[in-house]
């Protein structure tokens, strides 16, 4: 399997239940900044997913930033 599919799925993987699960009043945000496209908020979800979403920036982050050269940062907002 190709490495930007793997990191794809994996991504998916981690956001998909964090941003389903999130309610309205969402204040935790995945944020990537993205050569050519900007800010991109990935994920958005409550205060309870933190630590979630901190391991996924731990990992993934770590990914996209050496295969894509994206800087991507834990937020409360």
């Amino acid at each position: 399997m190709n490495t930007k599919l793997r990191v794809g799925v994996a991504t998916l993987a981690i956001a998909v239940p964090l941003a389903l699960s999130a309610p309205a009043s969402a204040r935790t945000l995945w944020v990537c900044e993205v050569p050519n496209e900007g800010t991109v908020v990935f994920v958005s979800a409550a205060d309870a997913a933190r630590h979630g979403i901190d391991t996924a920036n731990a990992k993934a982050g770590t990914v996209f930033h050496d295969h894509f050269g994206e800087t991507c940062h834990v937020e409360s907002g």
